[in-house]
């Protein structure tokens, strides 16, 4: 099993944001490479010092917001901001979001999926086909090149193929 230090990271970086005190100052009770690879990131002033609470640069504090409410709260109607102008259209960001882009059965448009931790989704109509996805180790996808077409798909192990190498 290999460790992803960037989710330690980030969960590091949302525990910091709870214990925020003083604007911009978190206790420091926390892994210790942790903590130096978010000072290498910028993310908080060099927490090797005798005190026992970290200072978060501007970038830190904001993102530590950002990984807090991602990984410890839970997205309320309450969440969505009307948009300036048009009482009829809310918003909120979606950085962060992990879902699935999925295609419609019937009229195979794509969609993106959200799921909830209790199960439920929703599921949004893409507006913009120029939107960034990264796809995760978790995701277990693949490349496939068949003859002249090129595939995303399942991993092999997933579908229960053999990968020749």
């Amino acid at each position: 099993m290999e460790i992803d230090t960037h989710k330690i990271d980030e969960a590091v970086l949302g525990l910091l944001y709870l214990t925020l005190h003083d604007g911009c100052r978190a206790w420091k009770g926390a892994d210790w490479d942790a903590l130096a690879r978010l000072y290498q990131k910028g993310l908080i002033d060099n927490p090797a010092t005798k005190t026992k609470s970290v200072v978060f640069t501007e970038d830190g504090l904001r993102e530590a917001e950002r990984s807090f409410e991602k990984q410890f709260t839970k997205q309320t109607p309450s969440t969505w901001k009307n948009l300036p102008g048009r009482a009829d259209t809310q918003v909120r960001p979606a950085d962060g979001t992990t879902g699935f882009i999925c295609k419609d059965a019937i009229n195979r448009k794509p969609f993106f999926r959200v799921y909830e931790p209790d199960g439920t989704f929703t599921d949004y109509a893409l507006r913009h086909d120029d939107l960034e996805v990264t796809i995760t180790h978790e995701a277990l996808a693949s490349f496939y090149k068949l003859k002249d077409r090129y595939v995303l798909d399942h991993n092999p192990e997933v579908l229960g193929l053999d990968e020749q190498r």
